[in-house]
């Protein structure tokens, strides 16, 4: 059952960033660099793959053509129809990593000027959590928790249990929650960068554990707010739910 109260204990507040919090920010900015030849090994590794798909459908692709071409008469093109679609086929999968990068490149940016705001503005939002519920989300039996946890005033937060604990759970190691039941998190104002989490009290039970389908970039980052209601998160998580 939900906790109830007349007045949530769960707050958050703006404050002036102290110095080692600026740190922080400052060091997350430094590691915000592009990094131009990891972006052209993506697009380079896009190629590849490419190739790769390339070798084993392109054979396929041409004894369906002469089969058809010997049965029925048609033509399906000559040699320079078949290699224009080939470099087509290349460049479209060398065309994907190169969009994925532009769009990673895109979020960095926006980051890093959401950052030097923060740092410039001089604030943090601290923030105080009463826990009260908790579920598991698990990739395979010996993977690492991911906890969703239901705030007294209704909001949901999302952690990773190796962020909490600081280590990974060995295989047929016996099983012990690491849900939090009173966090404080400071993280940037504008950014939303998590700058430290401390916890206190007893680790919540989860009401249950559920398989995590949910893709990897799709998953809610560890101290992040979920916007999504409690009941349906589950359904969310574990990829029953349809809705984006």
């Amino acid at each position: 059952m939900v906790e109830t109260r007349e007045r949530p204990l769960s707050l958050s507040y703006r404050r002036p960033a102290d110095r080692s919090e600026k740190n922080v920010l400052r060091d997350v900015v430094e590691d915000l660099r592009h990094d131009a030849q990891s972006d052209l090994a993506e697009v380079g590794s896009g190629f590849g793959l490419g190739l790769i798909s390339l070798l084993f459908i392109g054979p396929v692709a041409l004894l369906a053509a002469w089969g058809l071409q010997f049965a029925t008469g048609v033509s399906f093109g000559n040699d320079q129809t078949w290699l224009l679609a080939a470099l087509f086929w290349l460049g479209g999968w060398g065309g994907m990593s190169a969009l994925r990068v532009v769009a990673r490149r895109g979020r960095t940016t926006a980051l890093r000027r959401a950052i030097l705001a923060d740092i410039a503005e001089g604030d943090v939002q601290e923030e105080s959590w009463r826990f009260v519920e908790a579920i598991g989300f698990q990739e395979a039996e010996t993977m690492p928790l991911v906890y969703l946890v239901l705030a007294d005033n209704g909001s949901v937060v999302a952690f990773e249990e190796t962020r909490l604990t600081g280590r990974e759970r060995s295989p047929g190691e016996k099983f012990v929650s690491a849900a939090p039941s009173d966090a404080v998190l400071v993280r940037g104002a504008r950014s939303g960068i998590l700058i430290s989490e401390n916890y206190s009290g007893p680790a919540l039970p989860l009401l249950d554990v559920h398989p995590l389908k949910l893709a990897r970039e799709d998953r809610p980052a560890h101290g992040s707010l979920v916007d999504r209601p409690w009941m349906a998160v589950a359904a969310w998580m574990s990829g029953r739910s349809s809705i984006g």
